[in-house]
């Protein structure tokens, strides 16, 4: 299952390839995407939006 994080109209596919409780992604510090980026987080982090299909899990994000 891909997690699709969502910030600011940008699509980021995570590396990993498991379905993350939303506690796990409040709890880390930061995330690499599938190309390699890392994406840290801010203080204004915010989960607005989570939506689950078949294959992906997708987290729509503030973060500012």
């Amino acid at each position: 299952m891909k997690t699709i994080f969502s910030i600011s109209n940008k699509k980021y596919i995570l590396k990993y390839e498991r379905k993350m409780p939303e506690k796990e992604v409040l709890k880390m510090k930061s995330f690499v995407t599938n190309k390699g980026e890392k994406l840290v987080k801010t203080e204004k982090f915010k989960i607005k939006k989570i939506s689950e299909k078949k294959q992906s899990e997708f987290l729509k994000l503030i973060s500012n």
